[in-house]
């Protein structure tokens, strides 16, 4: 006579037989989760732009140098002068005076943007006055800068403004 294990009403979680195809589909699924990971691909090989998108050019055909800003800036004052400038003249921003200040050289400023943007010859342009203030004194500035289709921003016209 044989003898068998007792029966039980429920089967064991070990003996049902969706487990083993559980542990497989699971066991599946996480295989190609993680074999995923090497398939992506990365956009920083040669022939990529470095550039952060949003910044100022400095050397773009055509237009203003930063030397077009105050001689009386120094590199770290015309970084943030040009930064206040994208800010403040993003179409999708508020339209509000944006300013700028650099506490090792005392400098500061503010960018304010007037009207609306424009397009003119496949870029986005937008009028703008500025104020600096440095040791050498205060100045006071209109121009207009123009963003390409890489939303690089590039000082088109900078001139002194009149006093009043």
């Amino acid at each position: 006579m044989r003898l068998s294990p007792p029966q039980h009403s429920e089967p064991t979680p070990s003996g049902h037989p969706f487990f083993p195809f559980a542990r497989r589909l699971i066991g599946c699924a996480l295989l190609c989760q993680s074999l995923a990971g090497c398939a992506v691909v990365t956009p920083f090989g040669s022939g990529v732009d470095a550039d952060p998108t949003g910044s100022i050019s400095a050397s773009a055909p055509g237009a203003a140098s930063p030397a077009a800003l105050p001689k009386t800036l120094d590199e770290e004052d015309r970084r943030r002068a040009l930064g206040a400038l994208a800010i403040a003249l993003d179409p999708q921003g508020n339209g509000a005076s944006v300013h700028w200040d650099n506490p090792v050289s005392k400098a500061h400023g503010q960018v304010t943007p007037v009207g609306f943007a424009y397009p003119a010859k496949d870029v986005i342009c937008r009028d703008f006055s500025a104020q600096f203030d440095t040791r050498a004194g205060a100045q006071s500035a209109h121009g207009a800068a123009c963003r390409d289709k890489s939303a690089q921003w590039t000082i088109a016209e900078l001139r002194p403004a009149k006093a009043d």
